[in-house]
């Protein structure tokens, strides 16, 4: 992407709880997720993400998940969840985004 064009998608956090999340990260990790959310607005599936369901991806930033949902419609990706990978993580992913 060239200086001053701009990102093809808007990235947005889905909740506040989604907000909540990414706070309570350490600041390492919180800068790393930052930077992965950045690159998403210009390339929605990057290497690595993986479907889960229908347009609902995860995206790996070390021991972190990050779960969103594309809208190709609106040029809009949904943060659903930041998450550790732990048992919980991908239970109930559905609802993060209903």
């Amino acid at each position: 992407m060239s200086v001053g064009e701009r990102p093809v998608f808007e990235v947005r956090l889905r909740s506040k709880r989604v907000q909540r999340e990414m706070d309570g990260l350490q600041e390492t990790d919180h800068q790393r997720v930052l930077s992965k959310l950045r690159g998403l607005a210009d390339e929605p599936r990057p290497q690595g993400c993986e479907k889960l369901y229908d347009d609902i991806y995860r995206l790996r930033v070390g021991d972190i998940r990050i779960i969103y949902l594309i809208d190709e419609g609106n040029k809009r990706i949904e943060v659903g969840g930041v998450r550790r990978r732990s048992e919980r993580t991908y239970k109930c992913i559905e609802d993060l985004f209903r």
